[in-house]
């Protein structure tokens, strides 16, 4: 299924139940009925499992899909004492030990000035219902890849040393990730929206031949600021 088919399904989606709700609100179909308790969580789980079948299991939408599918047992009642709630922490941290233990290394195209996205692919930064505001002053940085799940990551990279273009990956749910650049790089960013979004507001001052930092953005109910 390519992105823009998956684009299409989730706004009709949406128009539809915005059209529903809005003939409710005039009086009509009053006697139907769509919603059931939880309904809310298929917005979390209906998006991951499209990313799923388009792009396979990742970190970022098995997390997000076991999260959306805990939270949807809840609701029905069918843990109690909020326990779908507590185990949520217990298994992003088992599905992300699974993911270090089984981790392969991943090939990306050269792009750039200096040809250096095919290299480091950055450090992990994970922010599960909390914050995560990682030190770069003086740091020599070559990429990250930010998560943040009912949370936030907050990537002050204004001190850092940036020689050669990177990668930034920041994946959100129900949460956001903050992103200061240096003047003296260039930005390039591909997002994906689902119910979220990225707002970017860095003005590069670099030379032509100043390295690249790619950002790409996948944003389910959260968002990521560039700046």
């Amino acid at each position: 299924m390519k992105k823009s088919t998956v684009s299409v399904i989730l706004g009709l989606l949406v128009v539809a139940f915005g059209v529903f709700f809005g003939l409710q609100a005039l009086g009509y179909l009053k006697e139907v009925k769509v919603t059931f308790d939880g309904w809310w969580t298929l917005f979390i789980i209906v998006p991951c499992v499209i990313s799923i079948v388009n792009s396979g299991l990742n970190l970022f939408n098995t997390i997000a899909v076991g999260v959306g599918v805990l939270l949807l047992l809840s609701e029905q009642g069918v843990f109690q004492n909020d326990l779908g709630y507590k185990l949520m922490i217990p298994y992003v941290m088992v599905i992300f030990g699974l993911s270090i233990i089984f981790k392969r290394p991943i090939k990306l195209n050269k792009e750039g000035n200096n040809g250096i996205f095919a290299g480091n692919q950055g450090e992990n930064y994970f922010a599960v219902f909390g914050g995560n505001t990682p030190n770069f002053n003086g740091v020599d940085f070559r990429g990250a890849n930010a998560y943040a799940i009912f949370g936030g990551v907050e990537l002050k990279l204004q001190n850092a040393n940036i020689r050669r273009d990177c990668i930034i990956n920041s994946y959100t749910v129900f949460g956001g990730t903050d992103i200061i650049l240096p003047k003296n790089v260039k930005a390039i960013v591909n997002s994906t929206p689902i119910f979220g979004g990225v707002d970017n507001r860095f003005l590069s001052e670099a030379g032509e031949n100043a390295p690249t930092v790619l950002i790409r953005a996948i944003s389910v109910f959260g968002g990521t600021d560039i700046k």
